[in-house]
């Protein structure tokens, strides 16, 4: 009976003697989530511009989102589950996927072959009080609407010759045929060398404790390549 007690107890230690790492791992996942959500912040407006120009190469795009006010809605059926969620620019990348099927996958591909040669200067930053301020910025990119024209040169050349095509294939909107991930269009941007450059003025303010980037047509054109519209 004695031999029983001192078998329990030792027991009892052994496991409570388990539980303490367990204790600690989540302590220590705690501390590095929490360390993830303050390196999301900016601490000056600068930064903000760099962070947010590094995403948008990366297409990271939860900093993204960190650093600009791209988030704009959800849309909500009527039981409450989440349908979709709007954004100013990388909108189809970011809805809620389930299964990042072959869609997605496309979609990423050809949005990664229209930032992979950006590149940005920061200019002069003016603050504005203490939470506001204009930050100037030269960013050169692709010209993407220079591949726009040669594929557009490119249809209605196979028409001409006789290709299948409807005449519906001329009254195309850009943003339908950007979103279609058309493999031909993304060949035209890869093979397209000349660049363009743009000079932004782009506004950042204070937002939750750390600068953000506004978001404009303008500044989203210079970093998408003088593409004319949002993506």
């Amino acid at each position: 009976m004695k031999d029983s007690k001192v078998k329990n107890r030792t027991a009892k230690r052994q496991i409570k003697g388990k539980g303490m790492p367990v204790l600690l791992i989540f302590l220590v996942l705690l501390t590095a989530c929490a360390g993830k959500r303050k390196d999301q912040s900016t601490d000056t407006p600068q930064e903000a511009a760099q962070r947010t120009m590094e995403a948008v190469k990366v297409l990271d795009l939860e900093t993204f989102n960190a650093c600009t006010d791209n988030y704009e809605g959800a849309c909500w059926n009527f039981i409450g589950f989440l349908v979709e969620k709007e954004y100013k620019v990388f909108n189809e990348l970011l809805q809620p996927h389930f299964i990042k099927g072959k869609r997605y996958r496309e979609k990423l591909a050809f949005t990664e072959t229209m930032v992979e040669k950006l590149t940005w200067e920061i200019g002069r930053v003016e603050e504005v009080g203490s939470d506001k301020a204009r930050i100037e910025m030269k960013v050169t990119n692709r010209d993407i609407s220079e591949a726009l024209d040669r594929f557009e040169e490119w249809i209605i050349e196979d028409m001409s010759n006789g290709a299948e095509k409807s005449a519906a294939a001329l009254l195309w909107n850009v943003a339908d045929v950007l979103n279609g991930c058309d493999d031909d269009l993304k060949q035209f941007i890869e093979e397209t060398e000349n660049t363009w450059t743009g000079e932004v003025t782009v506004t950042a303010y204070m937002e939750d404790g750390g600068w953000k980037l506004h978001l404009t047509d303008e500044f989203i054109n210079a970093f998408m390549g003088n593409i004319g519209r949002e993506l």
